[in-house]
């Protein structure tokens, strides 16, 4: 089996799972319509039973076209220019629908005849337009290479930045007629079926437009021998930059949202070039255009709407976008029968529930590489800090910090914790004095060198730092049975202590320093902080900026001890059997 046969097999497995899991969610079997089927779709196109289609971008071709001198358009070629200008601005349709989703917008000059007078254009102009099909070939051969290359290099940039499905839009006076040219020939079918009104021409327009396009396909058609004979005399320079760009989501597996007609037939030409852009594509909607419906239908694709729409621009996507983002969201939060304990009906698949019985679908972690990476950053780079500047901390980034220990999981959702915010200078003397005094006290423990070593660990910190925080446990929370701690009662200090961590990894990604600060008598602290009796205080947290975060852990810096290599730690299966050498871990993540 090859690469792209197992990968094949591999996404039509997890459809069969996103079925299986659309079954066993609390609604009746079905019951989502045509919803049901795009979540299956969206799981085979990604790999992933849980799709998490949540970073969005448009991206826009615009170019001209030589037909336009025959008449077949309600306007004249500057208003590409005008238009294309108009959307970088963000006065056009789709850039008010882009804006309110806050997806981004790249508008691609394939082809304008005159310079965009906006910065945001990318300019890769293959040519200033085409010619007029309807007497020669649009454009050559290669030229027709180029301007898929030119898409294909776009939809790649847009997916290296990590958006996850791209909505494709055009700008371009004429390319309705060039769409229809190439509909006509590719589905084989009579002018007449995909013949529209583009920009909403008049009757006297239409006729000449059927005219042109006859005379066009009569020309042309003898001398069509495959895909890029088609693109080349019948197309556009925008037509073929979408098809690029559906070429690189296939490669990707990124799924492609098409907008209407002229988005809907470049893919029907691209599945020509390559067949696996079929597998990525979704239809948004379907639009007045005659043809586009036909287009659809040759695709097998199912619309998500139908609102009579015929403007472009990618509005089209915009519009079903929120759908399928709130259609991800039921996938992934919705309980299922066990969950929720939910009785099922009697007529629910047994076949389905036997063959998927124990096989639960991987949870796609929602993040991106640069997300992921910088989650694996904070953990490696936490550090216990001694050393502190007196810069102040500002209340937003404190409260980020206390929000992210509060996220902390706890048994029960008892939520234990507590936090003291201490400023106060005379307060945090008196906690320096008694730190210290238990510090000197503990130092009795060793001898020698390893006395030195300890006594060597200062807790001026606590004076340094601009604020502490003492974390505390309650244990009485939540009642005397908490779901989860009455066989072990200590699961609500492991809760803290998930509590602490977030809160360590919080600060290491603001910036900030944070210094555990251990010796202390609880009672001492009690009496301080007028902590009630049955609290427990379990950490006191020195919090500020630091001039300098080692490269090391500060007890291996200092000769304390070294990080135990992770292999000695991890037995397979019972306690004491190691890892075998295929076994054991080699690389920390990137």
């Amino acid at each position: 089996m090859d690469d792209h046969e197992w990968v094949g097999a591999h996404h039509d497995t997890v459809r069969a799972r996103a079925h299986a899991r659309l079954q066993e969610l609390t609604k009746p079997l079905g019951s989502l319509g045509q919803l049901e089927l795009l979540l299956e779709r969206l799981a085979e196109i990604t790999g992933h039973v849980i799709p998490t289609l949540e970073r969005p971008a448009l991206l826009l071709f615009a170019a001209d076209h030589g037909v336009t001198v025959e008449g077949i358009s309600a306007y004249e070629s500057e208003v590409t220019e005008e238009m294309v200008t108009n959307i970088c601005m963000g006065g056009a349709v789709s850039s008010v629908l882009a804006r309110s989703q806050g997806i981004p917008v790249t508008v691609v000059d394939v082809g304008v005849n005159s310079r965009v007078r906006h910065p945001a254009a990318i300019v890769r102009k293959v040519s200033a337009g085409t010619r007029n099909l309807a007497i020669e070939p649009a454009m050559t051969v290669e030229q027709a290479h180029q301007a898929v290359e030119i898409g294909q290099e776009m939809a790649t940039r847009l997916i290296d930045q990590e958006h996850d499905i791209l909505l494709v839009g055009e700008m371009g006076i004429g390319n309705t007629t060039a769409s229809s040219a190439m509909a006509a020939s590719l589905l084989g079918c009579d002018l007449e079926q995909v013949l529209g009104r583009g920009t909403g021409i008049s009757d006297v327009i239409l006729e000449q437009k059927g005219q042109v396009l006859r005379r066009a396909l009569s020309r042309h058609q003898p001398w069509i021998k495959g895909p890029w004979d088609l693109l080349s005399r019948l197309g556009g320079f925008e037509i073929g930059a979408l098809a690029g760009a559906y070429v690189a989501a296939a490669q990707h597996h990124i799924p492609i949202l098409l907008d209407g007609f002229i988005t809907t037939t470049a893919a029907l030409w691209a599945i020509q070039v390559e067949p696996r852009v079929k597998d990525v594509l979704v239809a948004s909607h379907v639009s007045h255009e005659p043809g586009h419906r036909l287009v659809l239908e040759a695709l097998g694709l199912l619309p998500l709407l139908d609102l009579g729409m015929r403007l472009g621009e990618g509005s089209g996507a915009l519009m079903a976008y929120p759908v399928i983002q709130l259609a991800c969201g039921v996938m992934a939060k919705t309980a299922t029968f066990a969950d929720a304990q939910v009785t099922k009906s009697t007529n629910d698949s047994v076949e389905v529930l036997e063959t998927f019985a124990g096989r639960r679908a991987p949870v796609r972690s929602g993040f991106s590489e640069i997300e992921r990476t910088a989650v694996y950053k904070a953990i490696a780079a936490r550090r216990d800090i001694r050393v502190f500047l007196p810069d102040p901390i500002s209340d937003d980034v404190l409260m980020r910090i206390l929000w992210a220990a509060h996220q902390g999981p706890s048994v029960g959702y008892m939520q234990p914790w507590n936090f003291i915010v201490i400023r106060n200078r005379e307060t945090l003397r008196t906690i320096q004095k008694g730190v210290d005094n238990e510090r000197l006290r503990a130092a009795e423990h060793y001898t020698d060198l390893r006395k030195a070593h300890y006594l060597r660990l200062k807790v001026e910190g606590l004076l340094k730092a601009p604020l502490t925080i003492c974390v505390t446990n309650d244990s009485s929370r939540g009642g005397p049975h908490v779901l989860g701690r009455n066989t072990i009662p200590e699961t609500d200090l492991m809760s803290t202590a998930c509590a602490i961590e977030n809160m360590w990894l919080a600060s290491r990604a603001e910036g900030l320093a944070m210094g555990w600060v251990s010796m202390y008598v609880k009672d001492d602290l009690r009496s301080i902080l007028g902590i009630p009796a049955h609290v427990d205080p379990v950490a006191l947290l020195s919090l500020g900026y630091t001039p300098h975060f080692p490269a090391i852990p500060l007890l291996e810096r200092v000769g304390w001890g070294k990080r135990l290599p992770l292999s000695d730690i991890i037995f397979k299966d019972r306690w004491g059997i190691a890892l075998t050498p295929t076994d054991a871990p080699k690389h920390r993540p990137d």
